[in-house]
């Protein structure tokens, strides 16, 4: 196994660890056997780097109270968060969904960059596919009468049935709750939508804001809330919003604003437009995960743009 060292745990706090220091910081995090002296005097010393980072970033005092070490890795799980996610969402978000009961202890964070997606299998057997940057809190195993997730990005759940501990999704702004059945949940942190795509079975859709704001779905419905709104609901073909997970492209009369942030996040490259009127023009294709030249040159030649590519740059005319 790869040595643990602080600046390791740095760098796994700071999202910047390669593939497989991610899996040995979390297999050293979850392991079942105690601290030793050794490992006390390293988080002590992880600990207060990672204080000092979140001080200088001004965080609020209550944010960053200082832990004994020997407490942080008895909370392993909640270590996982802290490093991949931060204290600030921790404190704002997830801290603050007092549905849970289930202690935040036993949650472990997993997280997906551009151009990445994830499989997990969670302890009841459900699996979700993340799509590119997303991040899923789940818990080793659910305890209590309920089976609570925490998502932030885009990712597809099929849920194992079980009518009596149903499966439910806390977003932001959104709850979703299920007893078994399989669906989409979109929700980036610069997007102020939420969406919910439903593929099979029955979902429950709901704002944490106003809880009478909610709605039933079946299969092939989609379900959008946008902030002081009430949800409104479309029938779609589900198959084309969850083609993603089979690494298929499809948009249906979609925006090139919208068409571009996805490519953004699925070829990891950043896109720039400089005839801003194209935004708006709305185009229908489905592709099998090209090449990013051969996509572009089949969307130029319908949308009828220039473009060219430099390294991870893309540009627009």
């Amino acid at each position: 196994m790869k040595d643990i060292t602080p600046e390791l745990l740095e760098k796994y706090y700071n999202n910047t660890c390669s593939e497989e220091e991610r899996k040995a910081v979390e297999a050293w995090l979850n392991a079942p056997e105690g601290p030793s002296p050794r490992e006390e005097k390293l988080l002590a010393s992880s600990w207060q780097n990672i204080q000092s980072n979140i001080q200088q970033r001004d965080q609020p005092a209550a944010i960053t109270r200082r832990l004994s070490p020997r407490f942080w890795l008895g909370m392993a799980a909640s270590v996982v968060l802290v490093l991949g996610i931060g204290f600030y969402t921790y404190d704002s978000f997830f801290r603050n969904s007092s549905e849970s009961a289930i202690s935040q202890s036993q949650y472990h964070n997993f997280t997906t960059q551009r151009g990445e997606k994830r499989t997990l299998t969670l302890a009841d057997g459900s699996t979700i596919r993340m799509n590119y940057e997303t991040e899923i809190r789940a818990p080793k195993q659910f305890e209590g009468n309920e089976r609570i997730v925490y998502l932030t990005g885009h990712a597809h759940f099929d849920v194992v049935r079980n009518p009596d501990k149903p499966f439910i999704i806390y977003t932001e702004d959104t709850k979703t709750q299920v007893l078994g059945t399989s669906f989409d949940v979109r929700t980036f942190p610069n997007s102020e939508k939420t969406e919910v795509v439903v593929s099979s079975g029955k979902v429950e859709f709901s704002s944490k804001e106003d809880t009478q704001n909610k709605v039933q779905l079946t299969v092939n419905d989609r379900a959008l809330l946008l902030p002081g709104e009430k949800i409104s609901v479309s029938e779609v073909f589900a198959a084309d919003y969850t083609a993603w997970k089979d690494n298929r492209l499809v948009f249906e009369d979609a925006p090139l604003e919208e068409i571009v942030l996805v490519l953004e996040r699925w070829y990891d490259i950043d896109i720039t437009v400089r005839n801003t009127k194209l935004l708006g023009n709305r185009y229908t294709f489905a592709y099998d995960n090209p090449p990013l030249p051969t996509l572009l040159e089949r969307i130029s030649f319908v949308a009828k743009f220039e473009y060219t590519i430099e390294g991870k740059q893309v540009t627009i005319y």
